[in-house]
């Protein structure tokens, strides 16, 4: 099967920081959203820092919001995915991870300053823009891909450790928003929500994008998502589910739901039930 993504940047490391170890250094470029939504592991652990793009990073059964600076660190065989959000295809930096140090770290998410997520776009634009002679990079070592590796690891380790939402105020919008929807009626558009929160809808998105790492759009898409899944694990006819949720037809449900994750409507429910 063809990969989902192409690596613009690719450097083989054996690089050991205590019971750390980074085995390779690569920026992965998104190629088709529809193609990421499928979970998949590894044998080893990863390091995941987003440079753009929106979306969910998936982590077994917790959804978390990805922007740039998100990053997510995902233990050897754990099961993941990205859900993307925006037309705009997403760029990520990935350490492949070895050593009991990830796997003791366990599954992380947090947010990496701007300043920081900042000196990290200089050092890997510094990397992709060496000049290799005999063997022998012409930069020294501390703007190498090992040094680079190291920076990425601490900072993003540090991000991790502060903290695992991109802000305090997520819990609390995520669930005002939740109790204005009712489990009888689609999830309402954004100028509805707004409406029955009695706020105006550019100043819910901007309390929503801070809580949540979300626009306002992305987070309903959400949890329309969240909706569809357990319509279609009801069973019976793609159409009624697709009425039910506030779509106009099946296969205008279809499409979209493909575009969230990568399978059709029918393709999730057999994978749901074989």
């Amino acid at each position: 099967m063809k990969s989902p993504v192409r690596p613009i940047l690719l450097r083989r490391l054996h690089l050991r920081c205590g019971d750390w170890s980074v085995r390779e250094l690569r920026i992965n470029r998104h190629l088709q959203p529809f193609d990421l939504g499928t979970p998949h592991r590894h044998p080893h652990g990863q390091l995941l820092l987003y440079l753009r793009g929106k979306g969910e990073q998936v982590i077994g059964q917790d959804r978390h919001p990805v922007g740039p600076g998100a990053v997510f660190f995902i233990p050897p065989r754990s099961e993941h995915a990205f859900l993307e959000h925006s037309p705009r295809l997403a760029i990520c930096l990935v350490a492949d991870l070895t050593g009991s140090g990830p796997q003791r770290f366990g599954a992380r998410s947090g947010w990496l300053p701007a300043e920081e997520l900042a000196q990290v776009r200089e050092r890997l634009n510094q990397l992709a823009h060496e000049r290799e002679g005999e063997g022998e990079t012409s930069l020294p070592l501390e703007f190498g891909a090992g040094g680079t590796a190291l920076l990425v690891l601490d900072s993003c380790r540090r991000a991790c450790s502060r903290s695992r939402q991109p802000g305090a105020e997520g819990p609390a919008i995520s669930r005002r928003l939740s109790r204005v929807i009712l489990p009888s009626e689609p999830v309402p558009a954004p100028g509805e929500l707004a409406r029955r929160v009695g706020l105006q809808q550019d100043y819910l998105n901007r309390l929503v994008r801070r809580g949540t790492g979300l626009t306002l759009g992305q987070w309903r898409a959400r949890e329309l998502l969240r909706a569809s899944e357990r319509e279609l694990s009801r069973g019976g006819p793609i159409g009624g589910a697709a009425l039910r949720l506030g779509f106009p037809d099946a296969n205008y449900f279809s499409r979209w739901f493909r575009r969230q994750t990568g399978m059709t409507p029918s393709s999730w429910r057999e994978r749901l039930h074989p």
